[in-house]
């Protein structure tokens, strides 16, 4: 009998720590959404709204409202630690300008599927006749999160942010966040060949980060740097109706060799007082498996710029890449790929052509 009760109280001791240990697992992913940035203490109508799909890389505040890439690593019981970032090193007519976000910030499963976080956040900004500057907040979250997919896991937050005085003056920022993620856990994907139906690519959802340059035909000026994620349409918030390709993917098979990529990325900004303009970036590739794990691509894009004030427009131009596919870790996969884009002239919003060299890594969640 002493053994039963004993062999009973170890299987319970087991199945409690199990379901704690599952509260949280290894997960990489990506987010975006709402944010309204808002000087405190100021009582007047003097927000700044934004909607960032993914978070924008360059955004002296959009990247407040959140980190667009974010990683959990789980630590004890219903406890995660979560880093955020943001960032990019943008070169733009000859001025180079560093911006970054970085958030610590820990995460506790009230039930197994809404959680509470707190941390901190530091806002990092070198360049615009500024010098090398610091701005620290605290950050405080309420999310509510599931499974998606068998490999995909998706959330929905509210966040506060409260920043110091130092470098944009003190902020209360609110935002309501989605994002979506996948394992950094488990085995290796199967390689290529021997992937279901050996077809060569797999239905996945992806983002970019990495090198973009754009080149303004007839000008004498580049902008670009390197960017986390991706650059996209984050430029529209400074006015700039310039995109090079868009930050988030999708791979979908259609054939046993080649796959159809659409990707985009949207990002509104709305000042107080001053003209809001939204930027849709869109485009779309067939990418064909050559040999191995090596692919080459070729389509086409649309930026589509929109300030509330006129003076809007369209550009679009081709695409060409060429790229290598890897097993990034656990259900990921990763690709680097080498890209070049030309965009057209366009007399509406009165931009020459512009030529983007682009240097990317994605990293891509399965959709299974």
């Amino acid at each position: 009998m002493r053994k039963l009760f004993a062999i009973a109280a170890l299987a319970a001791l087991g199945t409690s720590t199990a379901a704690a240990q599952s509260s949280w697992t290894r997960e990489l992913g990506i987010e975006g959404g709402y944010a309204k940035v808002k000087p405190a203490g100021t009582g007047a109508s003097d927000a700044i709204n934004l909607f960032d799909i993914p978070g924008g890389s360059f955004s002296l505040y959009s990247s407040l409202g959140g980190g667009s890439v974010y990683a959990i690593l789980p630590w004890r019981n219903k406890l995660a630690v979560e880093m955020q970032v943001t960032g990019s090193q943008l070169n733009l007519g000859g001025t180079p300008v560093t911006t970054a976000r970085l958030g610590l910030r820990g995460d506790y499963a009230l039930t197994p599927q809404i959680y509470a976080a707190v941390g901190g956040v530091l806002h990092y900004i070198d360049g615009l006749g500024t010098n090398e500057t610091m701005q620290l907040g605290v950050q405080v979250g309420l999310g509510y999160r599931r499974r998606l997919t068998n490999t995909i896991s998706g959330r929905l937050e509210g966040a506060f942010t409260a920043t110091n005085k130092k470098l944009l003056g003190a902020l209360d920022v609110y935002s309501i966040r989605l994002g979506i993620a996948s394992s950094l856990g488990g085995g290796k994907m199967a390689p290529a060949s021997r992937r279901a139906s050996n077809r060569s690519w797999e239905p996945a959802i992806g983002f970019n980060a990495g090198y973009q340059n754009m080149h303004l035909v007839g000008t004498g000026t580049d902008a670009g740097g390197l960017f986390l994620p991706g650059l996209g349409g984050s430029l529209g918030d400074l006015g700039l109706p310039f995109a090079p390709p868009p930050t988030v993917f999708v791979i979908i098979p259609v054939g046993q060799k080649l796959a159809l990529e659409p990707a985009a990325d949207f990002h509104s900004y709305s000042p107080p007082g001053g003209p809001s303009v939204k930027v849709i970036n869109l485009a779309a590739r067939f990418d064909y498996a050559v040999s191995g794990n090596w692919y080459g691509a070729a389509g086409g894009h649309l930026v589509d710029f929109s300030p509330s004030g006129g003076g809007g427009g369209t550009t679009n131009g081709v695409d060409v890449a060429w790229g290598y596919r890897f097993h990034l870790s656990g259900a990921f996969g990763g690709r680097f790929e080498a890209g070049y884009s030309l965009t057209a002239k366009s007399s509406k919003l009165g931009t020459p052509a512009v030529n983007t060299l682009s240097m990317l890594f994605g990293a891509s969640m399965p959709l299974k």
